[in-house]
């Protein structure tokens, strides 16, 4: 079964996802990561799409 949402820790790639229009959900503490935040967006085919494109920039 597919997740509906997909969470990115970079702000970074948070601001550019929300620049191209994909849908975030939430903004929440991370529960690995303290003192850091996790950004929550709408999972789609077009996301993982976008996030692959980040993946191989890196």
């Amino acid at each position: 079964m597919e997740e509906k949402y997909k969470c990115v820790l970079s702000v970074r790639v948070a601001k550019e996802l929300v620049a191209k229009d994909f849908k975030l959900v939430d903004i929440e503490p991370s529960r690995r990561y303290r003192g850091k935040l996790v950004f929550v967006f709408l999972n789609t085919p077009e996301l993982d799409g976008e996030l692959a494109r980040f993946e191989r920039k890196e």
